[in-house]
């Protein structure tokens, strides 16, 4: 009977974060070739493909919201150095990291970047970017 009372007690003030579900890049796929981002199976961003970017646009009016661009670091045959540089469009804010860009997404929507319409949430970004950002290109000497 203590141990179902301590049970009760838990899920009652367990805060919602330990009960919903979080994402990992294994949910989040970039499907370029059919133009479109997928988590959890689910079409939710259209995507478009170019030499070393991701264009993300929201899936019913087709705006680009942001951009991924695959920065080789200026060593095309060392990747151990390589970044991704993402943009967002409307708001002219960008951050840099050494994570893969699925593994990006999956935090984005981790942390509440975009909203249940898959719209981009303005003050969740900047806490996003606060978060995240690696300052890459700023931090690397160049001879």
């Amino acid at each position: 009977m203590k141990h179902l009372s301590l049970l009760v007690l838990f899920c009652l003030f367990a805060p919602a974060t330990l009960c919903a579900q979080q994402l990992t890049h294994k949910d989040v796929k970039f499907k370029y070739k059919k133009g479109y981002v997928f988590v959890q199976k689910k079409e939710v961003l259209k995507l478009r493909y170019s030499i070393g970017y991701f264009y993300v646009s929201d899936l019913n009016t087709g705006e680009e919201m942001m951009y991924f661009r695959i920065n080789d670091n200026e060593t095309p045959s060392y990747f151990d150095d390589d970044y991704v540089k993402v943009f967002f469009n409307d708001s002219e804010k960008e951050f840099e990291s050494k994570s893969h860009q699925r593994i990006l997404m999956a935090q984005m929507i981790n942390e509440g970047v975009f909203d249940s319409d898959w719209n981009l949430v303005e003050e969740n970004v900047d806490k996003f970017i606060r978060k995240y950002d690696e300052n890459i290109s700023n931090r690397t000497v160049r001879f």
